[in-house]
């Protein structure tokens, strides 16, 4: 609820600069008394819903236990990271907790549609979040009209037809969507979250990635969670693929048993490894925080797990 209520505040912030011929104090006092009660039933509902989705059966790890594990460890990663600068191109917050906000409803959202036989699961995701904001707009759009209420199940059309557009551009609702979609390349998304310094990004595809890096009991559980998930595979298939899937994880220097050279740097040339010749990252967490916490970890067990799959053993299979 506070990181809707934090998405609330940037949205009417952006919307009282559509308003210029009205007193802004007065817009406050009625957009607030509108709102209030409109924002936190929406925010029931779509509570309630997505749990739902978190709830299906065949979420064995992409449930909501996996969501309040991202969530810790979106703390843990904010609370530990430096403030932004100028030079970093991070835009400035509307309110205090605007980086938890996103990152926590960014995670609320990322995996709320997860079917294991589709390749749309994250853009399906990005898109059930932006029907919920396109919901919130309404709310405050409407309720910058004196005398004017709305509830959150209908979605105002007519004389908002130009104002929700602008307010749905939000620079808060493009970063959401913009977490939820990087999920579906995580490494490469990480890579270039950390080349290029977005720190909001790399915060999040970490914390999403944390378990990787957890110890090897909590990631064999995981890794037997995932093989419940994809029990419709045929279990050779599965041990192939999925082995696949572990060793493009892996940084340059693991995937092909060698490391950079020291003197220039560069990545192994690419008749060093069919394995590795693709690979660009040579760090699976793009935090400094999240190297140091899960990196060393994350390695082993990847390594672990593929050396097992590549045996026909899947971890806590049994168990999952």
């Amino acid at each position: 609820h506070s990181s809707i209520n934090c998405l609330a505040n940037e949205l009417h912030s952006q919307s009282l600069q559509s308003h210029p011929k009205q007193s802004p104090s007065q817009l406050d006092d009625d957009a607030v008394a509108i709102a209030s009660d409109a924002i936190s039933s929406l925010s029931n509902k779509w509570l309630d819903k997505v749990t739902l989705l978190y709830d299906e059966p065949h979420r064995a790890y992409h449930n909501m236990s996996h969501i309040e594990d991202v969530l810790a460890s979106l703390d843990f990663l904010l609370e530990t990271r430096p403030k932004p600068t100028a030079s970093q191109s991070l835009p400035p917050s509307i309110c205090d907790d605007s980086d938890m906000a996103i990152s926590a409803l960014a995670a609320f959202f990322h995996d709320v549609i997860y079917n294991p036989q589709s390749s749309t699961n994250e853009k399906d995701s990005a898109d059930l979040f932006l029907e919920f904001a396109s919901e919130l707009c309404t709310i405050i759009s409407s309720s910058l009209k004196q005398g004017h209420t709305t509830d959150s199940s209908t979605t105002i059309v007519g004389n908002d037809k130009k104002q929700q557009p602008a307010i749905m551009q939000s620079e808060m609702i493009s970063q959401i969507e913009q977490c939820i979609i990087a999920t579906a390349t995580h490494i490469s998304s990480a890579n270039q979250a950390r080349e290029s310094n977005n720190i909001l990004v790399a915060v999040f595809l970490d914390a999403d990635m944390s378990i990787l890096g957890r110890d090897a009991d909590r990631y064999d559980q995981y890794a037997g969670s995932i093989r419940k998930e994809y029990e419709f595979v045929e279990r050779s298939i599965y041990c192939e693929k999925r082995a696949e899937i572990l060793e493009s994880f892996l940084p340059v220097m693991d995937a092909v048993g060698g490391i950079p050279n020291d003197e220039t740097n560069t990545l192994p040339s690419s008749d060093s490894s069919s394995r590795g010749k693709d690979k660009q990252h040579l760090f699976i967490y793009a935090t400094e925080k999240g190297r140091e916490l899960w990196e060393d970890q994350a390695r082993q067990n990847l390594k672990r797990e593929i050396d097992m799959l590549r045996r026909g053993t899947i971890p806590c299979e049994t168990e999952s």
